[in-house]
């Protein structure tokens, strides 16, 4: 397996209008082609969509097709998900959607195919590790792993030598991760998601709506910290992600191709020292779980 860019270029933007802080929606081809251009030009080597993100795997497909690109020379994770299904059926759909993964990608294999909702392990784990097995021989995956909202969701995952993936949410006030969870991490590829709680770290407190209000006093002690260091807010939350050793890759999503050449330029300031990390989890520590998983958070109304 190749070495990982630091940063993986999160592509679920190119399939939906998403994102609490997005203002731009959905890019057209045009431009989808472009932020994928200037992730390469960057130096990323992994893309990150999922056969839920709309039609992105069509669009990364299409847009290799149309470059011409060596497959060889770029990472591609993708996920799946079972729903409510019998359990006999899991293996049928569970192949069945790498299949049309493949199909939309344009492509004879993934580096990383993940459990989009880790949970569904706990209902189907043995059926899923018959079908995961089966995928590895053929060759249509390299690596598998999970996707989850916490470290609980992926605990009896992590167990299971077959997988050595996972994609976890990490940021400057999430700090449910125990030492002890870190380690067991350590072995594992992880790519680290919701650097900046999709845009809630950048959005104006006053906009702020419902049960969101609470985050108000942590966005406002994060611009605290940045402004002491003279620091971006932007430039902090990457910073601290990408200095935390068992972190292999930030995966990143962008609206416009600029955004993809500022969190290069973000990546490429020196690591944190140890004081400093220290300094973000102590001042940004006691936030509710509950603004973990963001189909918690209130909807705006109107």
């Amino acid at each position: 397996m190749k070495e990982l860019s630091r940063m993986t270029l999160g592509t679920v933007q190119l399939g939906l209008n998403y994102g609490i802080a997005n203002s731009e929606g959905k890019p057209n081809t045009e431009k989808a082609y472009a932020i994928l251009d200037k992730a390469i030009d960057t130096g990323v080597n992994c893309l990150d969509t999922a056969s839920g993100y709309g039609d992105s795997e069509k669009v990364i497909g299409s847009w290799m097709k149309n470059r011409e690109f060596n497959r060889g020379s770029v990472s591609i994770v993708t996920k799946f998900k079972l729903g409510d299904i019998d359990t006999d059926d899991v293996e049928y759909e569970l192949i069945g959607s790498v299949e049309r993964s493949l199909v939309n990608l344009g492509t004879d294999y993934v580096d990383y195919l993940l459990m989009h909702d880790a949970s569904e392990y706990e209902k189907y784990g043995k059926e899923i590790d018959g079908a995961i097995k089966k995928l590895m021989k053929q060759g249509c995956i390299k690596s598998a792993g999970a996707s989850g909202y916490d470290y609980d969701g992926i605990k009896n995952i992590i167990n299971n030598d077959m997988y050595t993936a996972f994609q976890i949410p990490v940021n400057m006030i999430d700090q449910r991760l125990t030492d002890k969870e870190i380690e067991g991490l350590k072995s594992k590829t992880v790519f680290a998601r919701s650097v900046y709680l999709q845009g809630l770290f950048f959005m104006n407190t006053q906009q702020l709506f419902g049960n969101l209000k609470e985050i108000a006093p942590f966005v406002q002690k994060i611009r605290k910290i940045a402004d002491e260091f003279n620091y971006s807010v932007a430039r902090l939350a990457m910073g601290y992600v990408n200095s935390l050793s068992y972190v292999d890759s930030l995966v990143i999503g962008a609206d416009n191709p600029g955004h993809v050449s500022d969190n290069a330029k973000l990546l490429s300031h020196p690591k944190f020292a140890g004081d400093m990390l220290h300094k973000i989890k102590t001042e940004l520590k006691g936030a509710p779980d509950w603004l973990f998983y963001p189909m918690l958070w209130d909807k705006k109304e109107g």
